[in-house]
């Protein structure tokens, strides 16, 4: 239990981002633009009514303005500042919502709006580790509004589409494919060094070997009695000449000179007492 809780302390925190020069990027830039210009076409004229304006005109613009700006210029460094146009978007879905006829409509949309939300920010924060939640979650509702809600729409010859309407949900569909497309080109980001929660490892210490003493070896494999002589002996061995004592030199002795005239007065004094004999 303890191994488990350790090995998931030490997971790096996942980052998420985007390249700005790829394919689903561009794609994603692309359909949100293209949301811009089907809202503002379809609600051209519309705008009288303030709270409408507000709400259908000015709040999904700006939201879809925010995105592409975040996703094209700080989808690398700062990708969870996605999460502040999505939760606008989150808010027009939800106001617009209010305007079904069906009570059962309106609920399960605003349920799944929510859901939007909350699954989103998990993964752009990193608290849910993978992205391929985020595919089905906005490419099921686009394949229901197109192959239920707007070919229904479009079969329908006693209440035809007015133009305005039509507009408005190529502008829905639009952002559908924009965020779908985004969450294709979302990646993860190698962790850095400090955010990892492994211990640093020390520089490593490099110790100098000693020199070996002299006849270390035959010292050790040879028993103690014998190992000291030779011991002993291993310096005069090594160098004979500088230890080996050399003989005395032998002093030549000069004569005494001044021992010569005592010797000789003895010597004459012997003579006479001889003669006188």
């Amino acid at each position: 239990m303890k191994d488990k809780t350790v090995e998931k302390a030490r997971k790096p925190k996942v980052r998420f981002c985007v390249d700005k020069k790829g394919r689903f990027v561009h794609d994603a830039v692309l359909f949100m633009m293209l949301s811009i210009v089907f809202r503002v076409v379809g609600c051209w004229g519309l705008w009288n009514d303030r709270f409408f304006a507000i709400t259908q005109i000015l709040l999904p613009v700006a939201a879809c303005l925010l995105f592409i700006l975040i996703l094209r210029f700080l989808g690398d460094k700062v990708f969870p500042a996605t999460i502040l146009p999505m939760l606008m978007g989150v808010a027009f879905f939800i106001i617009k919502a209010f305007s079904f006829e069906s009570m059962l409509h309106m609920a399960l949309c605003i349920a799944l709006y929510v859901l939007v939300a909350v699954l989103y920010s998990c993964t752009v924060l990193g608290i849910i580790r993978t992205k391929w939640l985020l595919v089905p979650l906005f490419a099921l509702p686009f394949l229901y509004h197109v192959f239920v809600e707007d070919l229904a729409a479009l079969r329908d010859t006693a209440n035809p589409v007015l133009f305005s309407d039509g507009m408005q949900e190529l502008s829905v569909l639009c952002i559908m494919l924009a965020l779908l497309f985004t969450s294709l080109a979302i990646k993860k980001r190698k962790p850095l060094l400090e955010e990892t929660n492994l211990p640093k490892i020390k520089d490593p210490v490099v110790i100098k070997p000693k020199k070996p003493a002299l006849n270390t070896t035959a010292a050790a494999s040879a028993p103690a009695s014998v190992a000291a002589p030779a011991a002993a002996a291993a310096p005069a061995a090594d160098s004979p000449t500088e230890n080996r004592p050399q003989p005395e030199e032998k002093k030549e002795e000069k004569p005494d000179t001044a021992a010569q005239p005592a010797v000789s007065e003895n010597k004459e004094e012997i003579n006479s007492s001889n003669t006188e004999n």
